[in-house]
C-alpha cells in the first residue's frame, strides 16, 4: 500500500488512499487529461477493459467475483473534473498544483481552495471497487464523465452500446443517510451588450471598491439558504451612489454558473471626497444585509482602495440603466415543492456572474427546475429583462430533471439494505441539484437510478469538507448493496 500522509483516514484504505492520489492530480472542468490518465493507468495495471468515447468519458468493466460473476452488471458512475475555487489570498494554479488538505474536528479540509470531495470521494470509491478484490460485486461497468461542474456536457456524449447494466449507482450525493430517486433539471442564460462611455469625464480621485467575505455556496444545494450574493450587494451600493457625482468604469464579480458569488469589485472616480462617499454607501448598505443574512454571512466586509486606472467611465445614463438591470434581475429560490417530505426548491436562478470593462456587458445566470414549464416564466423574465436594456441574449446548455420514481427494485434493496447495517430508515429524497442520472436515462435507455454519498458541506467553495465518519459509512453501504444486486 502506497504512503498516505498522517492528517489522512486510514479507513476504508483504498479509497482513502485513491482520494489521495485525486487530490494530487489537477482535474479543471475541460481539463480532464491528467485524472483521465490516472483512471487509464489504474486500469490497465489491474488488467481491466475500459472504453473511452469522443467526449472523454471512459467505462472500466470489472468481472463479477465471490459468485457473482454471472449476474447482470451495475453501472457505477461518477464525474471527474471538480469546481476550482480559492480564496483570493491563496496562489494555485489548478491546471497545475495539486490540493493540500488537512484534517480538523472529523473533517478533511483543503487549504483555502476547493477540496475536490465532489465528485472526488465518489471517483475514489470506483477506483477502490476496481482493485478490492475482497469486495463481493456483480459485473461493474464503471463509468467516469467529462465536464459534469459546467452543465453536465459529459453525459451527454455517453453512448448506450457501451452499456449492458439496468441499474445505476450515481455515487454524487452529499447527504450521508440520504438517497436520491430525483433531480433538478437546468439551463443556462448569457447576456451580452454594450453601454456607453463617457468620453470627456475626467475625475480627481479614483478608487476600487471591493465587497467580500459571502460564504457563497453551491447554487442548487443551497440556495435555499439566503445566504447573499456578492454582485447584487455591490449593486446596492452603487444605487445608493448613482445619484450622486460618482462614475462606474468596471464591474467584476462571479466565478462559475453554479457558484453564488462571494465577492465583486468595481472601479469608480469622482471628485474630492470620493473615496468618503463610497465608504459611507458601502458602510450603510452592509450593515442593512446584516440584519437580515444567515449567520454564516455575517463576515461580510467591504474594502475602498486608490486605484490608478486609465478605462474611461459610463456615461450617467448607462450607470442608471445597469444598476436598475442588475436591481431588477432575478435570484434566489423561487419556489418551493409543497408535496416534498422536505425542504425542496422547485424553481430557482442564480446569477453568477457579471463584468462591465470598457463598455462591454456580459452576464452569466443559471436556472434550475424539476418541471420545464415553470421554468417558462422564469425565462420570459430574463429574456424580457434583456429586451427593455438592448441587451442580447443567448441559451446555453440545457439538460433534463430526473423526476422522482419510488417503485424501483433498486430504491427497495438500498432501503433494505440500509435497515440492516444501520439500524434505521434512509431518508428518500430528490435534490434541487444537477445530477447527471436524468441525461444518462435519455443515453443508456430504460435504466434504475439512485444515488448516494457521504456528507460534503461547503461545495464550491473553498470551504468545501467530508466528513470522515460519514466516508466510511457510504463505502459500508455501497459494497454491501453491490453485494446483493
Amino acid at each position: 500500500m502506497s504512503q498516505l500522509p498522517s492528517h489522512f483516514p486510514n479507513r476504508p484504505r483504498a479509497l482513502w488512499e485513491n482520494f489521495f492520489h485525486i487530490t494530487q492530480t489537477p482535474r479543471p472542468s475541460k481539463k480532464e487529461e491528467k485524472i483521465q490518465e490516472l483512471i487509464l493507468d489504474k486500469a490497465n495495471s489491474l488488467g481491466l477493459k475500459s472504453q473511452t468515447d469522443e467526449t472523454g468519458n471512459i467505462v472500466v468493466y470489472v468481472p463479477g467475483t465471490h459468485g457473482l460473476e454471472k449476474s447482470d452488471p451495475v453501472i457505477i458512475q461518477n464525474h471527474m473534473d471538480m469546481v476550482t475555487d480559492a480564496l483570493p489570498d491563496v496562489a494555485i494554479n489548478f491546471l497545475e498544483d495539486p490540493i493540500e488538505t488537512y484534517q480538523e474536528n472529523g473533517w478533511l479540509l483543503a487549504k483555502g481552495t476547493t477540496l475536490g470531495a465532489d465528485n472526488g470521494i465518489g471517483c475514489a470509491a470506483a477506483l477502490a471497487l476496481m482493485e478490492d478484490q475482497s469486495v463481493k460485486h456483480p459485473p461493474l461497468e464503471v463509468l467516469f464523465t467529462t465536464d459534469e461542474e459546467t452543465g453536465l456536457n459529459g453525459a451527454w456524449g455517453v453512448q448506450g452500446k457501451f452499456f449492458k447494466g439496468k441499474k445505476l449507482l450515481n455515487l454524487d450525493a452529499e447527504e450521508w443517510g440520504s438517497v436520491y430517486i430525483g433531480c433538478a433539471g437546468g439551463l443556462d442564460y448569457e447576456l451580452e451588450g454594450e453601454l456607453t462611455l463617457d468620453e470627456q469625464q475626467e475625475s480627481t480621485q479614483k478608487v476600487k471598491l471591493t465587497v467580500e467575505g459571502f460564504t457563497g455556496g453551491h447554487s442548487g444545494l443551497e440556495i435555499h439558504l439566503q445566504r447573499g450574493n456578492a454582485i447584487k450587494c455591490l449593486n446596492e451600493i452603487l444605487l445608493e451612489l448613482s445619484s450622486q457625482q460618482v462614475c462606474l468604469h468596471e464591474i467584476r464579480g462571479g466565478r462559475a454558473h453554479n457558484i453564488i458569488p462571494r465577492e465583486c469589485w468595481c472601479t469608480l472616480s469622482g471628485e474630492v471626497g470620493l473615496k468618503e462617499k463610497v465608504e459611507q454607501a458601502a458602510k450603510e448598505v452592509l450593515a442593512r444585509y446584516k440584519r437580515y443574512l444567515p449567520d454564516e454571512d455575517q463576515n461580510i466586509t467591504f474594502k475602498v482602495t486608490d486605484e490608478d486606472f486609465l478605462s474611461q467611465p459610463l456615461d450617467k445614463n448607462a450607470f442608471a440603466r445597469l444598476t436598475s438591470f442588475l436591481s431588477a434581475f432575478p435570484h434566489g429560490a423561487h419556489s418551493y415543492d409543497r408535496k416534498s417530505d422536505h425542504e425542496l426548491v422547485s424553481l430557482s436562478n442564480n446569477l453568477a456572474k457579471v463584468l462591465v470593462v470598457k463598455g462591454k456587458f456580459y452576464l452569466l445566470t443559471s436556472a434550475r427546475f424539476f418541471e420545464r414549464g415553470e421554468c417558462v416564466k422564469l425565462e420570459h423574465e430574463i429574456q424580457s429583462l434583456a429586451k427593455m436594456v438592448n441587451f442580447s441574449y443567448s441559451k446555453n446548455t440545457e439538460y433534463p430533471s430526473w423526476k422522482p420514481n419510488r417503485e424501483t427494485q433498486i430504491l427497495a434493496k438500498v432501503r433494505e439494505v440500509y435497515r440492516e447495517n444501520f439500524q434505521g430508515e434512509a431518508k428518500v429524497k430528490a435534490i434541487h441539484a444537477g445530477l447527471e442520472c436524468g441525461i444518462l436515462r435519455e443515453q443508456i435507455g430504460d435504466i434504475e437510478a439512485i444515488s448516494f454519498g457521504p456528507t460534503i458541506m461547503g461545495a464550491h467553495t473553498p470551504k468545501e469538507r467530508v466528513e470522515v465518519s460519514s466516508v466510511e459509512k457510504f463505502w459500508n453501504l455501497l459494497t454491501q448493496l453491490l453485494a446483493q444486486l
